[in-house]
């Protein structure tokens, strides 16, 4: 995938350091969805975006979906795209083009964006803060990139995108299918179409210490340990009634750090299941199956094959002696022992009887996975 560049070297001198183009990373490319169905699957998610750079209600209209077929049919010759992100959590076959991107862990894996473009179609020249691989799947598309500093008031107001009002490139290439372009965060780039195009962009996660902290505190305000109220029951007669004393003031502190959680292995169990938690709500692809233990057991004898459904996150961690493995915010517990069944729980997709039959002769593993198989976290595929 990075040609002479081995993984190795591109996460010592490239990751979260500097661009790098790979010619022909993914030779051959095909596309594993068309731009129609591309457009079918915008009717079908508000996750979607068409930028309309010129020929719409002002330069760079922005338009959100869910849309419908005449959202297409008014639109310009030229200078628009169409933007689909989270794909990956809709179509499991988009699953397969972020499988080569692994070597970084899963819970920093965010989501597969794709995008269609006709001529002169780009969402201008912008910065991301976080990493991006840009896949060339069709057509042509000329990237320009800057190291110039991205300053707070170079940005055009009054627009739904953040798009640089100045913009100085200092490399350019002209990337053809299978070519792919690595940005880590916070570097300048400009896109451009330079005829009917997709690019597929897989895009990493990297939570802000805000975004980690709302979600901690969420979490926190269900303790029932946090409905006590502050006491001081020992205080003594204050001469000055607005002074904030020290010792009140310590008081005060200690009772709100006493609030946070006191021990790592708490933090990690908060963490387990924040960065399990999946990124769109994925209900309707959860189905439930309440089997008994006989019934999984004709199962298995019968050859099944199970799957994860669309957008389901797993990961785990080993805490002494025993996993923890965490599946959309919900955590499961396993011995130590049955690390090797964990390890293929979360790094499968498809689940075949050939592959899964020596790990469910373990009962304590078959009742894991009937435990999945009734929170829906794993399906039978009919």
């Amino acid at each position: 995938m990075f040609g002479d560049i081995s993984i190795e070297v591109f996460l010592r001198d490239y990751w979260q350091k500097k661009p790098l183009l790979i010619r022909n990373a993914f030779p051959d490319f095909e596309s594993p969805i068309t731009p129609d169905e591309l457009a079918g699957l915008a009717c079908e998610t508000d996750t979607a975006r068409i930028v309309i750079e010129k020929g719409g209600k002002h330069a760079w209209e922005v338009r959100h979906g869910a849309f419908d077929d005449a959202d297409f049919t008014n639109l310009p010759e030229t200078h628009w795209t169409l933007l689909v992100n989270d794909t990956d959590q809709h179509l499991a076959e988009l699953k397969a083009v972020m499988e080569p991107f692994r070597f970084i862990p899963d819970w920093r894996i965010d989501d597969l964006m794709i995008s269609f473009a006709v001529e002169g179609g780009s969402v201008g020249p912008h910065v991301d803060e976080y990493d991006v691989f840009l896949i060339q799947a069709q057509g042509q598309r000329r990237w320009q990139i800057t190291t110039q500093p991205v300053k707070p008031d170079n940005f055009l107001a009054g627009l739904d995108l953040r798009i640089m009002r100045d913009f100085e490139a200092e490399q350019e290439w002209v990337v053809n299918p299978g070519d792919m372009l690595y940005l880590p965060p916070n570097v300048p780039h400009y896109g451009v179409a330079l005829n009917e195009c997709m690019t597929y962009s897989v895009g990493f996660r990297a939570p802000s210490q805000a975004e980690m902290l709302e979600n901690l505190v969420e979490n926190l305000l269900e303790d029932p340990r946090l409905k006590q109220r502050f006491n001081d029951s020992e205080r003594e007669c204050q001469a000055h009634p607005g002074e904030l004393t020290a010792g009140d003031m310590e008081r005060l502190i200690d009772f709100v750090v006493d609030a946070l959680p006191q021990d790592t292995q708490a933090l990690q169990l908060w963490l387990g299941k924040y960065l399990s938690q999946p990124k769109v709500d994925n209900n309707d692809t959860i189905e439930p199956s309440c089997l008994s233990k006989a019934e999984l057991i004709k199962l298995i004898n019968r050859r099944a094959t199970f799957e994860k459904p669309p957008g389901i996150r797993f990961l785990y961690f080993i805490n002494d002696d025993e996993i923890c493995l965490f599946a959309n915010g919900t955590l499961h517990r396993a011995a130590a022992e049955q690390l090797q069944f964990i390890q293929y729980l979360c790094n499968s997709t498809i689940f075949k009887h050939n592959s899964y039959k020596t790990h469910l002769q373990d009962k304590n593993a078959l009742e894991l996975w009937r435990d999945l198989l009734e929170a829906g976290l794993i399906n039978i595929n009919n």
